[in-house]
């Protein structure tokens, strides 16, 4: 069974699975052991301001509780630290504060906690600092700075978020790490790198102990979790397999065939959000949509995440990335589907392509580009070569405008909406600039609800798919299994594995 079969029969959203109690089975560090353990990469930093990977997220999700959260099994948004986030017109947000709101350390969770937090994110220049910046678009706000106009405490329990345009998508946004709130002392003091050893959130899990080895959760009443440095997916699986480790989150390529039946009923493979496209120069007048067209058929997207990719992504079939489940249809770009014939022919009708068709890339995705340059030589017979630059020398060739063939986009939806995924591909340096597509866009962040928002996204996805500015090529995923005895695995999109959510076998 391929990824893309696989990912679809495994998943729908997010999954809980349950699974029955056996009556013998090894334990972590001997009998009666009540913790539970997850294997894990080494996370970059637990501040969550500057959470940059799967394993600071998933812990974050853990030890901090933000103003909304997501639900697992619907990818909607729910009220979590907020009592209510409100706006007349998308742009000024009010947010009251659930009172009797308490940090590890007993002191309280009030409004400048958020807004103090998100002060830091700015001013220290933290990876979540685009969030605010770019997303968001909070005002005044830039990284670097201290202080934006666009935050405003009214009193312990209530402040006010002004943003340069309407983002109906806001409480949604505001559930991802860098949204944290932090302790007075923490804000006073600035000292990250002691916070960073040992994070004081006002989440379900404190953290008791951090560091190289294993990140130790703590709650009152309930299983500690222990998250251990487990950077090698190999050794994460042989040791669930081995009942020494109760969930693995990675799985290596080639146990990915056999995961269904070394773990059946007790594997699962979450939807991603980071999405890899193609971009086009539009100043390249040789690229016109036809030979886009042609190109995207051409392209053998499954033999690549089967092949470089290691099962780790799925094949694109949209722009929208299968992890946004509110407003998501699968199967929306009928172009990304392989057909060598069709290819050909469309490549035809456009009136061929005539010279050297240069892929700009960075090191890290140099084996894939070859790959799809193999394809296209031989599906399309043309001169295909990849050119290699730092990220560095790409931007400043976008800005000069001396990029002559598409590059390698990158791109991860921020919150759970349609419009999250299609704004970057528009204010990517492509210098696509089509009114009706901007328009569809603005409609879909300014409507009165993210739901009156779909529509006009889906309109501006479908106006992109005809123009292809950019090719959609596959989205990540994430692979988990556990051990027999373990129970209640369950995992969303922007989360991650929920810490808070697993179980053991009684």
């Amino acid at each position: 069974m391929n990824s893309v079969t696989r990912t679809a029969a495994l998943v729908v959203g997010a999954v809980g699975m349950l699974v029955a109690p056996l009556g013998v089975m090894k334990v972590l560090s001997g009998p009666g052991d009540p913790r539970l353990s997850v294997g894990a990469a080494p996370p970059a930093t637990l501040v969550p301001g500057d959470v940059r990977d799967a394993t600071g997220r998933m812990v974050a999700g853990a030890v901090w509780t933000g103003l909304t959260a997501y639900d697992p099994r619907t990818g909607s948004t729910t009220l979590a630290a907020a009592e209510s986030i409100t706006s007349p017109d998308r742009k000024v947000w009010t947010v009251r504060l659930k009172a009797g709101g308490r940090f590890h350390d007993g002191s309280p969770v009030t409004a400048r906690s958020f807004t103090g937090a998100w002060m830091a994110v700015l001013r220290e220049g933290w990876s979540g600092a685009r969030l605010f910046t770019d997303v968001a678009r909070l005002k005044g706000a830039a990284p670097r700075k201290d202080g934006a106009e666009g935050l405003k405490v009214k009193d312990d329990l209530t402040f006010e978020i002004t943003l340069d345009r309407p983002l109906n998508g806001f409480p949604s946004l505001v559930a991802a790490p860098a949204f944290m709130p932090m302790p007075e002392s923490v804000l006073r003091s600035r000292d990250w790198a002691s916070y960073g050893r040992r994070p004081i959130g006002n989440g379900t899990f404190r953290v008791a102990a951090h560091g190289p080895r294993e990140t130790v959760l703590e709650r009152p009443n309930a299983r500690t979790v222990v998250v251990k440095a487990m950077p090698d997916p190999a050794r994460q699986y042989a040791a669930v397999e081995a009942g020494d480790l109760d969930v693995a989150t990675e799985v290596p390529p080639d146990r990915h065939e056999s995961m269904d039946t070394e773990f059946r009923n007790r594997h699962l493979t979450l939807p991603g959000l980071a999405t890899t496209y193609l971009a086009f120069p539009a100043w390249e007048e040789r690229f016109t949509p036809g030979v886009r067209q042609a190109l995207s058929i051409a392209i053998d997207r499954n033999a690549i995440t089967e092949g470089a990719l290691g099962y780790q992504a799925t094949a694109a079939n949209s722009l929208v990335p299968p992890g946004i489940l509110p407003g998501h249809r699968e199967g929306q770009c009928r172009l990304c589907l392989h057909d060598p014939r069709a290819a050909t022919a469309a490549l035809t009708d456009a009136g061929g392509f005539m010279g050297t068709l240069t892929i700009w890339h960075e090191k890290a995705d140099t084996e894939w580009v070859e790959d799809i340059a193999e394809q296209l030589r031989k599906g399309l017979t043309i001169d295909v070569q990849p050119r290699e630059t730092t990220a560095a020398e790409l931007r400043k060739a976008l800005v000069e405008r001396t990029v002559d063939g598409p590059f390698v986009l990158h791109s991860t939806a921020p919150y759970p909406a349609p419009v999250s995924a299609l704004r970057p591909l528009l204010e990517a340096p492509t210098g696509y600039d089509e009114a009706r597509v901007t328009d569809l866009v603005g409609q879909a962040e300014a409507a009165s609800t993210p739901e009156q928002g779909v529509t006009p996204a889906r309109l501006a996805e479908s106006a992109l798919l005809r123009d292809m500015p950019v090719i959609p090529l596959w989205t990540t995923h994430e692979h988990f299994v556990w051990s027999e005895r373990t129970r209640t695995v369950t995992a969303d999109p922007f989360t991650g594995l929920r810490l808070d959510r697993l179980s053991l076998n009684d």
